[in-house]
């Protein structure tokens, strides 16, 4: 390995320069990534069996609550952070304060791994009662059985949450900060910026809640259920849209690029930035159409809730219009067609969602997998490939005159079809067995559903390799490129309608 390399894998542990901190959080929402999947096919392998014993559901809930606590308290806020960097990048903003971000990084994920130490079995959601009990029936903690233990974790993931809130704090001030005078963003920047002021607003609620359950444990504070599902929610229902809003400005960034032509409208996409970070704050309560609510209250959450799917269905106009009226959209080049994947993934997993804001056909589904599959469809499209879709350029970006060889593009496209084909077809089995009435969070279920959990793990397993084929063969090539050497195939022209070499080069920074 070249001295080169080994310099780059040290400024990527410690960084000194924004691209290598956009590494950083890149490398640790992969490995939170990796943890949520290891989760979640434990606990699906758990449910291919009908007749679970009751000693097999601690094992199943313990691993559906670290899928959902490395997915949200883990890979969300560090691929959010680690997108929004890379727009700053883009957009020629830079982070100032990089020994700052190195150690939010690594405090927050070390907190995070210690109450995920021990083995939390209440959903991610940590609703009270549960989430405090520790009795002979139930245990909120497999490992963390005591007060003080249990405070303990409550203790470490509100300082985890504290150190999150400031690093998007931080990226905001950085942004302001290195903004050239009386110069618009891109438009990837724009979002980024945009939406790391949501997260810096929501955030602070997690850390309430869990501060709260805190204070119950060491100075025996009580806890209203009702009161902490709203403060929660505050934030739980935003952190959906920390990843997918930011991928929102790294889409209306590529795929005109891609497409050859500029932005349908420019105007529109950044007026939407408004409709979709108020609108994300506004609607939290329609997590709560199972609880009694009043009726004006649900009216209100029906028409927010369709007020903020308007902006989804602007972006998805706006982007739509501009691939109509393009003459040629290059897919060929793997960042292209990773674009390409997430938006349509986003259309097909969103159409499932119009019906979840109708006050009389919600409650029918909450529960269920419907929903499940809805969500996941949005993970494993617009999330997970318009993630791969950044880390890509990434790739690009941190090796100056670096492009993708043509095998390698080649069996990139391959991985990218080979994950998402399977991966869709778990979603709508999920939502078919939800729309049958099988409920989520639930380890025993009718035997009448047993093919429909066969059928998601066997589709789960056979779509993982194409993942990391994609990501593999992306890094190969990359270090292979850096080494010198030639391994699938020469370079390839730069490819898009904006020359790598007219665009930031990791020199710069």
């Amino acid at each position: 390995m070249s001295s080169k390399l080994l310099a780059q894998i040290r400024d990527t542990v410690i960084p000194k320069s924004t691209l290598n901190v956009v590494w950083l959080y890149t490398i640790g929402s992969v490995f939170w990534l990796g943890v949520l999947g290891i989760a979640a096919m434990n606990l699906r392998t758990y449910l291919t069996y009908s007749a679970n014993s009751p000693n097999v559901g601690e094992l199943y809930y313990s691993a559906l609550t670290i899928h959902g606590w490395a997915g949200m308290f883990g890979f969300v806020p560090l691929a959010a952070a680690a997108v929004i960097a890379f727009a700053m990048y883009k957009s020629n903003l830079s982070i100032l304060h990089t020994k700052l971000m190195t150690l939010y990084f690594w405090l927050s994920n070390v907190l995070l791994a210690v109450a995920l130490a021990g083995s939390p079995d209440m959903g991610w959601y940590m609703y009270p009662p549960l989430a405090i009990e520790s009795n002979a029936q139930f245990h909120a903690f497999l490992f963390y059985t005591s007060p003080a233990l249990m405070g303990m974790a409550y203790l470490s993931l509100t300082l985890a949450f504290v150190l999150q809130t400031v690093m998007f704090i931080t990226l905001i001030a950085d942004a302001y900060a290195t903004k050239p005078k009386n110069e618009k963003l891109n438009i990837f920047g724009a979002y980024g910026v945009a939406f790391a002021i949501v997260i810096a607003v929501t955030l602070p609620a997690l850390a309430a809640s869990t501060l709260w359950y805190t204070l119950y444990f060491f100075a025996g504070f009580p806890v209203n259920p009702l009161l902490w599902a709203l403060l929660f929610w505050f934030y739980a229902h935003p952190v959906v849209y920390y990843v997918p809003f930011p991928l929102f400005g790294a889409l209306y960034y590529y795929i005109p690029k891609y497409a050859g032509r500029a932005l349908f409208s420019e105007k529109w996409a950044r007026w939407n930035i408004y409709l979709l970070s108020i609108g994300s704050m506004l609607i939290w309560v329609h997590h709560l159409q199972t609880w009694p609510l009043p009726i004006g209250l649900r009216i209100w959450v029906n028409l927010s809730t369709l007020i903020l799917a308007s902006g989804s269905g602007l972006t998805v106009l706006n982007l739509g219009l501009t691939l109509l009226l393009s003459q040629k959209y290059n897919w060929k080049d793997p960042v292209g067609m990773g674009a390409l994947i997430a938006l349509i993934g986003f259309i097909l997993a969103g159409v499932q969602a119009l019906v979840l804001p109708e006050n009389s056909i919600n409650p029918i589904f909450h529960n269920t997998y419907y929903v499940v599959g809805h969500f996941h469809l949005m993970i494993w499209t617009l999330i997970v490939m318009g993630f791969t879709t950044v880390f890509l350029d990434l790739l690009r970006s941190t090796f100056g005159g670096f492009n993708f060889g043509e095998q390698a593009s080649k069996w990139m496209k391959i991985g990218m079809i080979w994950w998402t084909a399977p991966f869709m077809g778990v979603g709508y089995t999920m939502s078919v067995a939800g729309y049958l009435g099988l409920l989520r969070r639930m380890i025993a279920y009718p035997t009448m559903f047993q093919p429909y959990n066969l059928l998601e793990s066997f589709l789960a397993e056979i779509g993982i390799p194409g993942l990391l084929l994609t990501l593999f063969v992306g890094i190969f090539d990359a270090l292979a490129y850096a080494s010198k050497q030639t391994v699938f195939s020469p370079s390839s022209p730069p490819s898009g309608n904006i020359p790598i070499s007219a665009e930031r080069g990791v020199e710069q920074k």
